[in-house]
Formats: structure tokens, sequence, C-alpha cells
């Protein structure tokens, strides 16, 4: 005995497996692009940490996995959203690398310089995400983290503030930036 099928019934199957496809490949083009733009932020980020052999005997400590908590306003820059981040105290400068991690490999999102030295590390760090001197550096927080604020907050520019959490009174003392007035 054969069966009666309605043919409504098999275009709306047919129509309904496209759009779950469609979907799918939708969602898999998107996170496609947010993988190869990570990436790409990571392996520059990487190349720039490289250099700091050049200057490897002006580094005076180094701490690694420092949290960190940050916020940006006017046109935001997604660089510096992360929450860990390892720091290298030069004599110099201060530098931040900012990472996020996934299980436990370490992907880098920027590098931030603070300095007064601005020519020399932006020559030699050229692809830095900032080399700058900060608006406001405070070691001194009631809370014992370290806050660094720096940018302009307009339509064209990023204020970022950077929250450092749990450094040493002896760490602090390495983060020596002078701010020329000139």
């Amino acid at each position: 005995m054969a069966q009666y099928v309605n043919p409504e019934v098999n275009r709306n199957v047919s129509n309904n497996n496209a759009m779950n496809y469609l979907v799918i490949f939708i969602f898999t083009i998107f996170f496609l692009i947010i993988y190869l733009d990570r990436s790409y932020s990571d392996k520059i980020v990487r190349k720039e940490l490289q250099k700091l052999v050049k200057i490897n005997n002006k580094i005076c400590f180094k701490k690694f996995n420092v949290k960190c908590s940050n916020f940006t306003s006017g046109r935001k820059n997604l660089g510096f959203h992360y929450r860990k981040a390892d720091l290298y105290f030069v004599e110099d400068a201060f530098i931040i690398v900012g990472f996020y991690t996934i299980f436990t490999k370490k992907i880098y999102r920027s590098i931030l310089i603070l300095t007064s030295e601005l020519e020399f590390y932006r020559s030699t760090f050229n692809k830095a995400d900032e080399v700058t001197i900060p608006n406001r550096l405070n070691t001194d927080s009631l809370n014992k983290d370290v806050y660094i604020e720096f940018g302009q907050s307009s339509f064209t520019s990023t204020n970022v503030s950077i929250h450092l959490k749990n450094l040493s009174d002896a760490e602090k003392k390495f983060i020596t930036i002078e701010k020329n007035y000139d």
C-alpha cells in the first residue's frame, strides 16, 4: 500500500535544512575571522617581544601573569582589553604585554610601552600598540593597585585606564617614568 506524502512538507523540510546550513556557515565564517584577527595580533606581539633582546641589559625585573583590569573610553581599541599581563621593568620604561589564555596557551593582545624616551622605543618597537607617556600613574593607591591612564577620550582616539593588581612595594619601585614638561 502506497503512502501519500504531501509535497509541501518536503519543501518545508528542505528549506529548514538550507537555513540550518546557512546559519552554521555564517557562524563558521564569523569565528574564522575572529581567530585570524587574534592570531595576527598574537604574531605581531611575539615578534615585538623578541626585540627585548636589544635592551636586555636595561631590564631590571620581569613579572609574569599579573592580574589586571582595563577600561577604555572614546574610540574603542579592543587591543587593550585583557585580564592578565606580563610586565617588564626597564631602567627608563615600563612595558606591559597584555594577553588572555585559552586552556594553558597565552594569546597576546597588545604591547604597551610607557616611557619618556619616546623616540628610542618607537624606533626599536615600531609595531607596539602604544608608546607613550602616561597621563596619570598612581603606584600608591588605597587598594594596593597600580593605576595607569593614557590617551585622550574623543571620537578619533582612545583613553585607556589600566589597573595592575597584586604588585609588591619593591616591584612598584621599579616603575620609573619621568614626565618631561617642556
